[in-house]
């Protein structure tokens, strides 16, 4: 009987070892059209934080099966079903305990942007709150820090390259975005030109969320390759590409 107990004890454990390993290699990643950071370009997803993303998933293991989705359907997907992964995502006081972190993966400062001869000058969020406008991406983190500080004049978009043609149009007076963003969509936009920083708002480290119910061990296993891929200079000659 002590010999069947044994290997009852080690076959559940090994059992167990297994189900562990099935799960960590196992994650939906998701991502969404963040340019420079995540973005399709000819057909293929890029980007600074794909291509960390891509050594990453290799260093553990994982396939880098990323699907481009709105930003608004991942980020509810993420919050109701295990074994998921999204990138990137800026890690807030708000959603700490929503999610399991590794990173950072980049930086990411949130600035706002008008049309160049606007005239507009902005010395603090509370002269923003006096603009008739200001566009934002829709559940995006920077739009959440608007409601927060008490702005009621925000005027969100599904899709963040709208902000472009509304600012030049004069439909908003202001843009909340990532400042590298703002710019590379602006020249995909053939605006770059045309588009002035007027506020740093606040700086920001972009993260890869996991579903809340991952197991710390697996967060431990993705977190220590990331910073191995730090400490050989690999991220570094990543982040040179986009700077």
């Amino acid at each position: 009987m002590k010999k069947v107990n044994v290997f009852l004890s080690i076959l559940a454990f090994v059992l167990m070892s297994y189900s562990g390993a099935a799960f960590a290699e196992d994650f939906k990643i998701m991502t969404e059209e963040f340019p420079p950071f995540n973005y399709t370009q000819d057909g293929k997803l890029t980007g600074l934080s794909s291509e960390v993303m891509v050594e990453l998933t290799k260093r553990v293991g994982h396939q880098m099966n990323a699907e481009v989705l709105p930003w608004a359907r991942a980020y509810g997907l993420i919050q109701r079903k295990d074994g998921l992964i999204l990138y990137s995502m800026t890690r807030t006081e708000a959603r700490e305990e929503l999610f399991k972190w590794v990173g950072p993966i980049a930086s990411n400062k949130w600035v706002f942007f008008t049309k160049k001869g606007s005239g507009i000058v902005i010395n603090s969020l509370e002269d923003a709150k006096k603009v008739k406008a200001i566009g934002a991406y829709k559940e995006d983190a920077a739009e959440t820090f608007l409601k927060e500080q008490g702005f009621t004049n925000i005027d969100s978009v599904p899709n963040d390259e709208l902000n472009v043609p509304k600012l030049m149009g004069g439909r908003i007076d202001l843009w909340i975005v990532g400042e590298l963003q703002g710019i590379h969509k602006a020249k995909q936009k053939g605006e770059s030109d045309n588009l002035e920083k007027v506020f740093d708002v606040k700086d920001t480290q972009l993260y890869i969320a996991f579903s809340k119910n991952t197991p710390d061990e697996v967060i431990t296993t993705w977190q220590s390759a990331l910073d191995a891929i730090k400490a050989d200079g690999t991220y570094d000659a990543i982040v040179k590409k986009y700077m």
